[in-house]
């Protein structure tokens, strides 16, 4: 695995990217704090908030799987990456855009919140299709791992760097910086990064031999999507499953834990921020981890237990330290218990990603969309969820939560046969090629 390799520059500029989608998913959560009493906004309605970027990202998850093996995940990331810095430019004056001001601050949110959403949705399941593009089969777990750790990057270094922001200039500075950040990086990557690795004029023979022998699949869809095949697939739909599972957690994090240090854990405001870094933290390092432990797996066990086996251990480690951390009395344990526990949901997260892009072959991009869809569908209901479960029950037993679900993923992943492949129709594997055969 050569790092410096073009392969892996791009899935590095694929990081980066994903660094800045997640700071502009999560910086809203934090400026919330002076934004509920500037425009009288409760903890339900920053919490429908919440549920409407979530809306958008999910709805838009299968379109821009579906873009991304039609006309190709370079344009499709690069456009999403300009549509989304725009409107969280425009988040800082929503409530006084021509039209949505009509509607009032709340509504006006609610709007820019989804279409920001829209555009992050569609990042994800287009990256899925670059690294089934340019990685062989036992890099792509790996390459997952990396491509995550980036949204744990910029979970992190949002809080404490809005916090700071907000603190000294208001909290309408960041989402301009932000937005500044993003504009750039999409014009980066539009000038660097191909569909197909033979189009790359830095890709070297060697290489270029190496992707192509290692299952790597460069060419577009050129026929009808297989629907049928993907949307009643029993490992596709167990995934997907699992992600729900997953996705509720991952979503409480963005959307509630600044505020719930801040306002149940008794932080300051920049304090928070500070140990709001914790969890997005531990996603730098376990993220990758589980990609890396799932390929290693892969290449000595195969794709079942490969995947499998780092996908139950994440989840069950998380969930006890999510049952731990909630009960919790000291603070700062609390802090540490819940942040190693939202790493060890992503390190199960490498191995989930990875088996998708292994069985669906070469409609890597719309069946990453549409298992992730139902991932996604935990997290819109997470962000709104949550706080009703909190006022009627307390913040403990909301967290609790996150753990029992953990459980279930887990002992859904027993079912899951990463080795097998989309039943195709006879037709579609003569069009894109014989397709991968079961393996362990």
């Amino acid at each position: 695995m050569k790092l410096g390799s073009t392969r892996w520059k791009l899935v590095w500029l694929l990081t980066l990217i994903a660094v800045v989608r997640s700071m502009d998913a999560v910086n809203f959560s934090v400026a919330a704090k002076q934004i509920m009493p500037e425009y009288g906004l409760s903890n339900v309605r920053v919490g429908v908030l919440y549920t409407m970027y979530m809306l958008g990202y999910a709805m838009f998850h299968l379109p821009g799987g579906l873009l991304a093996d039609t006309v190709g995940p370079r344009k499709v990331v690069g456009a999403a990456l300009l549509w989304w810095s725009i409107f969280t430019g425009l988040t800082a004056v929503a409530p006084r855009l021509p039209g949505l001001s009509l509607l009032g601050p709340f509504y006006a949110f609610m709007v820019v919140r989804f279409l920001i959403g829209m555009a992050e949705g569609a990042c994800y399941p287009a990256t899925s299709r670059m690294i089934s593009n340019w990685m062989t089969v036992d890099e792509r777990g790996s390459a997952i791992g990396l491509a995550l750790s980036g949204a744990g990057i910029g979970y992190a270094i949002a809080p404490p760097v809005v916090a700071f922001l907000m603190v000294h200039f208001g909290w309408r500075l960041p989402f301009y910086v932000f937005a500044g950040v993003g504009v750039a990086l999409a014009a980066w990557w539009y000038s660097y990064a191909t569909d197909d690795p033979r189009a790359h004029p830095a890709v070297t023979a060697e290489e270029l031999a190496l992707i192509q022998a290692g299952g790597a699949r460069s060419a577009a869809t050129e026929r009808a999507i297989p629907w049928r095949a993907i949307v009643l697939d029993r490992n596709v739909l167990l995934l997907g499953a699992t992600g729900f599972c997953v996705g509720y957690g991952i979503f409480t994090y963005q959307s509630w834990f600044y505020l719930y240090l801040v306002n149940v854990r008794g932080f300051s405001q920049v304090s928070g921020g500070f140990f709001s870094t914790g969890p997005f933290l531990s996603i730098v390092v376990l993220s990758p981890a589980g990609g890396i432990v799932s390929d290693a797996m892969v290449r000595r066990y195969g794709r079942t237990p490969g995947r499998r086996i780092p996908g139950i251990l994440g989840l069950l480690l998380s969930a006890s330290c999510i049952g731990l951390g909630a009960g919790a009395s000291n603070a700062y344990l609390t802090v540490a218990l819940l942040s190693l526990a939202n790493g060890l949901l992503y390190f199960s997260v490498s191995s989930a990603f990875g088996a998708i892009i292994d069985i669906a072959g070469p409609f890597a991009g719309v069946t990453y969309g549409f298992a992730v869809t139902l991932l996604q569908c935990g997290g819109v209901i997470a962000p709104t969820l949550t706080p009703v479960l909190a006022n009627r029950f307390g913040w403990a037993f909301a967290i609790y939560v996150l753990g029992l679900l953990a459980i279930v993923g887990s002992l859904l992943w027993l079912l899951i046969r990463a080795g097998d492949s989309l039943h195709l129709p006879e037709e579609s594997v003569i069009a894109v090629g014989a397709r991968q055969p079961s393996l362990p």
